[in-house]
């Protein structure tokens, strides 16, 4: 059964380790195809080295969600069989290969997934002083149930919309009656989730001029109270 993952990536080189060690724990034979759009850190050279396979794109270093969905919806097309999962760098998907083998057997061509907002309190700007794997806090988001896993042999288009957080299948749908766990590695500490959003608002000044990514801003302050107020949402 081949197992085939796409993960999108710009300067991702402090969370991509720890994404990529997710996905291999849990699915030890996946194939990993990095998805590059003008990273200028070392998240190339660490996603060959951890054994994944990249190809770049380039924006002009300046983010461009009509291609990135684009890329999303045509990138698996090649593969001809076996399940694909497509998600961003700080998406991680909980199952496990075992998991994809039952669903298979149930005839399942899409996951149910059910969205979190994970919640990390590093003071750091690489993560070191949290075990990123190991964090529990978070509460329920229905933006993250996204449906990133699908079985190839059965879909023949999966029509994301912008972000990827809806989508319009073609083929033969039939949905997991479990449901799975995306969770969002994205607020993991504030000083992080600053120099990401502050990154990201850089970035998308063209898209802003087209009334999207607007929810990025160089606000501090507003910034510093969107995570105290995620943190006030965390359901134990």
């Amino acid at each position: 059964m081949n197992i085939n993952i796409f993960l999108l990536c710009h300067n991702e080189s402090v969370l991509l380790p720890h994404t990529i060690t997710h996905y291999k724990q849990n699915i030890p034979n996946c194939i990993i195809t990095v998805l590059d759009n003008d990273s200028t850190d070392n998240s190339v050279t660490i996603a060959k080295l951890l054994g994944c396979n990249v190809q770049t794109f380039s924006t002009n270093n300046m983010l461009d969600e009509f291609k990135q969905t684009n890329i999303k919806n045509n990138c698996w097309k090649h593969i001809k069989n076996g399940w694909i999962i497509i998600a961003d760098m700080d998406e991680f998907l909980c199952i496990t290969e075992e998991e994809l083998y039952q669903e298979l057997k149930n005839q399942t061509t899409i996951l149910s997934i059910q969205g979190l907002e994970m919640m990390g309190e590093s003071n750091k700007l690489d993560l070191s002083d949290i075990d990123v794997s190991k964090i529990t806090k978070s509460y329920p988001s229905d933006i993250e149930s996204k449906n990133i896993c699908f079985y190839r042999n059965d879909i023949i288009e999966m029509n994301y919309n912008l972000g990827a957080h809806r989508c319009s299948p073609e083929g033969k749908l039939n949905f997991s009656c479990t449901i799975y766990y995306n969770k969002h590695m994205n607020q993991l500490g504030l000083h992080y989730l600053t120099n990401k959003i502050l990154s990201r608002y850089k970035r998308s000044e063209n898209m802003r001029l087209q009334n999207l990514s607007t929810h990025y801003t160089n606000d501090m302050k507003e910034i510093t109270k969107e995570y105290y107020n995620s943190l006030s949402k965390i359901i134990l």
